[in-house]
């Protein structure tokens, strides 16, 4: 049975890096919401017009939106299944991802949360703009949006995967290759 497993945390938090590794390593398709929504909006077409305000601003994508762009995500997946890199972020997005993993007949597998203080998640952010050069890490003001919305969402969506005993929470303050391990001793 194919598993749909997930990292979660604050901007900055090494959930793309992290979900790569794993990825590569396992045989899973991942994932990035962020990435597929910046894709979306550079396409130009009408669903990346309609998703472009809420990247901009820093706001979360409304679940009609994203249930378009994930639908068909089951086609695409690896061997072993999906890794989702920052998504769900809200309980309804967690309890549609639960229904298209029913359809599809796919476990859900842990949720990984991948604690960082909001300094580190500055100091890594900072780091990527100069690399990446992603409005959204440039921002302070979008920044700060980003930030508090994650504090104002996640503490409902992390309860709801604890009560399913599905919540892992790791210490994204390690290096790369310490987070890895302790992930891997969850899997």
């Amino acid at each position: 049975m194919k598993k749909i497993i997930t990292f979660y945390g604050q901007p900055g938090c090494g959930k793309s890096t992290q979900a790569e590794i794993l990825a590569e390593k396992y045989g899973f398709l991942k994932f990035g919401m962020g990435e597929r929504l910046r894709e979306e909006a550079d396409s130009g077409s009408s669903l990346g017009k309609k998703i472009a305000p809420y990247l901009s601003a820093g706001t979360l994508i409304p679940d009609d939106l994203m249930s378009e762009i994930i639908k068909n995500i089951g086609q695409k997946s690896g061997p072993q299944g999906i890794i989702f890199d920052g998504f769900p972020r809200i309980i309804s997005q967690a309890k549609m991802l639960a229904k298209i993993a029913t359809e599809l007949n796919w476990e859900i597998g842990n949720f990984f949360y991948l604690r960082l203080k909001p300094e580190q998640a500055l100091k890594r952010i900072a780091a990527r703009a100069k690399i990446s050069g992603r409005n959204d890490d440039v921002s302070p003001e979008a920044i700060n949006n980003r930030f508090a919305v994650f504090e104002r969402e996640s503490k409902p969506l992390l309860e709801y995967y604890r009560t399913q005993n599905k919540l892992i929470e790791i210490d994204a303050s390690l290096n790369i290759e310490e987070m890895q391990a302790e992930i891997k001793k969850n899997l």
